[in-house]
C-alpha cells in the first residue's frame, strides 16, 4: 500500500510476484537474473475508476550484479547494478531501466543492521519521447526475525529530473516492508 500524505487521491496498493536465478560469483560478488511482476490498484474511486480496479500491470526482466566489500568486521560496503527491461500495459510506461546502488551498512548485533545508501535510476521510455534520472539518498534499519524473514524501515528523500515537465521527483519518503522468503532451492 502506497499512501501519500497531501495528495490522498494518488494512494494506490501494489501486488509483486518475483522468481529469479541467484550464482555466486566469488566470495564477494554475484549475479542474479530474474522476472517479476507488478499489479498497481486504485485505493480510492477517483473519476471514472473505482477502488480495486488496475491501472498499471508490469512484466521485467532484470540482470544485476552486486559486490560486497568488508571494511571491518560489523561495516560493508555494497555496490550494485542492474540492467532491467519493463514491458507494461499500457504499454506507454515500458522501459529500460540502468541501476546503480551503493549502500554503507553496520551491523549492531547479530539481528540488526543500519545503513547510509545511494541510488540512481536511468529510465528511457520506450514507446514515448521520455528519459528519467531519478536519485535517492536514504537511511535503512533492517531487523532479521528468522533466515527466511525480516522488517525493513527506509527512510530519505528523493530527487531527479524528467523530460516530462508533469514529472517531479524531489520528494521526502518513509517506507516499512515486512519480507518473507517462502522456497529457495
Amino acid at each position: 500500500m502506497i499512501r501519500y500524505m497531501e495528495q490522498s487521491r494518488f494512494n494506490y496498493n501494489q501486488i509483486s510476484f518475483n522468481v529469479g536465478i541467484y550464482q555466486q560469483l566469488s566470495p564477494r560478488m554475484y549475479a542474479e537474473l530474474d522476472f517479476n511482476n507488478q499489479q498497481f490498484f486504485y485505493a480510492n474511486s477517483v473519476g471514472r475508476f473505482q477502488a480495486g480496479d488496475r491501472f498499471l500491470d508490469e512484466n521485467a526482466v532484470r540482470l544485476s550484479v552486486g559486490r560486497r566489500d568488508p571494511l571491518n568486521s560489523r561495516l560493508f560496503l555494497d555496490s550494485f547494478y542492474e540492467f532491467s527491461a519493463n514491458f507494461s500495459e499500457p504499454n506507454n510506461r515500458s522501459r529500460l531501466i540502468n541501476s546503480f546502488w551503493v549502500s554503507l551498512n553496520y551491523y549492531l548485533q547479530e539481528p540488526l543492521q543500519i545503513g547510509i545508501n545511494y541510488q540512481l535510476n536511468l529510465s528511457d521510455f520506450t514507446q514515448r519521447q521520455r528519459d528519467d534520472q531519478y536519485h535517492r539518498l536514504f537511511g535503512h534499519v533492517i531487523y532479521r526475525v528468522s533466515d527466511s524473514s525480516s522488517f525493513n524501515l527506509q527512510s530519505g528523500f528523493s530527487f531527479g529530473d524528467s523530460t516530462d515537465r508533469n514529472i517531479n521527483f524531489d520528494s521526502w519518503f518513509l517506507s516499512v516492508y515486512y519480507n518473507l522468503k517462502i522456497g529457495e532451492f
